[in-house]
């Protein structure tokens, strides 16, 4: 009898052994099946890599959590660059959670437990919903990009490559209507859900879409714990800059060096009308455009009108040259925008000599009209009117 107690304790001995330890506060548990890998590896590829042993069809993730939610990802190879359909992002919570992996379809692993993961799944069928519509224009999109890859990686000529640009600029204007529809839809889903992390994350890429009074009270509605963090902190800078380079408020001083190395600074253009082009030589609507600023400059120069060409093209000074002679636009002000980085990194330095940030530049073409007394009356693209309205203004202006 005695004996058998002793068996009977140590099996109960083994079995408490191997039941999971309770979730610690500050941690997260993922719980994971995997079909179509037995016995293997994958990786969490959160710097540094972290490598999951996966047996018998089965993995355990558990780490700490500072917050109350973070976003993960996990990769079926071995780097911090995996391919598409090779990696899948997660939103994890300080909770226990099951995520179920297909090793062939990886990407499309769902994960349970996660609130904040669910709202992620809401948010994205709808997208996937207004994207159903426009599958031919996807397809040809994609299409013209692998086929700009291709000829890159092959070698092609400046002349082979920009053709092809102008092939995805016209791709791109199919799928606009969709790019929108999308926007307006996370605009509303964040409006419904403000105290969601999906809201409070995806809020960050329609800031610029919008004008200073909107994006104001939706920053007020978002859950205030987030906004403490660094990305909160971001997020309501680009709100504030919301307030920088529209109508109404003063032009941001700059003092650079032109394309011909002579010094040029905004006080240069007083007692005259500016309009500011924000572009680069890259950017094909742009380059679209430039016939139409010629025009425009040949009509209201000799009227007291300069443009200013502010490019992106910092780290492609000869390509900035070659696009300004072979668009023939060399007729006006050409400078950089100012960007810079610590040399042999991507850490940017001496922010307060960007012109592009200072006038919240963050899509291109942009322009800005600016009055002889220096203050901004017009902004066009980038959150502002558009060409048409851009030339109506001119006209009025000098009673055309």
């Amino acid at each position: 009898m005695k004996k058998l107690l002793i068996i009977v304790a140590v099996c109960l001995t083994v079995l408490a052994c191997k039941q999971e330890k309770p979730l610690a506060d500050g941690r997260y548990r993922i719980n994971g099946t995997i079909t179509g890998l037995e016995n293997g590896e994958i990786y969490l590829i959160n710097q540094p890599i972290d490598t999951i042993q996966v047996e018998d069809g089965a993995f355990v993730i558990e780490h700490d959590i500072k917050d109350s939610v973070k976003l993960i990802h996990l990769s079926k190879i071995n780097s911090n660059r995996p391919n598409q359909g090779e990696f899948v992002s997660i939103f994890v919570e300080p909770t226990e959670m099951t995520l179920n992996i297909d090793y062939e379809g990886f990407s499309e692993a769902k994960l349970s437990g996660s609130k904040t993961q669910d709202d992620q799944y809401m948010l994205q069928a709808i997208l996937d919903k207004i994207s159903e519509d426009y599958k031919e224009e996807k397809n040809h999109f994609d299409a013209v990009r692998k086929k700009y890859q291709e000829a890159s990686n092959a070698g092609a000529s400046d002349e082979e490559l920009e053709a092809i640009k102008y092939e995805d600029d016209e791709a791109r204007g199919k799928l606009a209507p969709m790019w929108e529809k999308q926007s307006e839809a996370t605009l509303q889903f964040i409006k419904d859900n403000p105290k969601s992390f999906v809201s409070f994350q995806s809020f960050l890429f329609q800031i610029s879409k919008l004008k200073y009074a909107e994006a104001k009270a939706i920053l007020d509605q978002l859950n205030p714990e987030y906004l403490k963090t660094d990305l909160g902190k971001d997020i309501s800078q680009k709100v504030d800059n919301l307030q920088k380079g529209i109508p109404g408020a003063k032009a941001a001083n700059f003092e650079t060096v032109d394309i011909n190395g002579d010094s040029l600074k905004l006080a240069d253009f007083k007692g005259k009308y500016l309009l500011i082009d924000f572009w680069a030589s890259w950017c094909v609507p742009c380059r679209k455009g430039n016939p139409h600023l010629i025009s425009l400059y040949n009509k209201y120069h000799s009227q007291g009108l300069e443009i200013l060409g502010v490019s992106d093209d910092d780290r492609a000074y000869d390509k900035w040259k070659k696009a300004v002679e072979k668009d023939g636009i060399g007729i006006w002000h050409h400078v950089l925008r100012g960007l810079e980085y610590k040399e042999g990194t991507n850490q940017r330095i001496n922010k307060d000599k960007d012109i592009s940030d200072a006038y919240n530049i963050h899509s291109l073409p942009t322009k800005i009209l600016v009055d002889p007394n220096g203050v901004i009356v017009g902004r066009y693209g980038g959150g502002g009117g558009t060409d048409d309205d851009m030339d109506k203004d001119l006209a009025e202006i000098f009673n055309q």
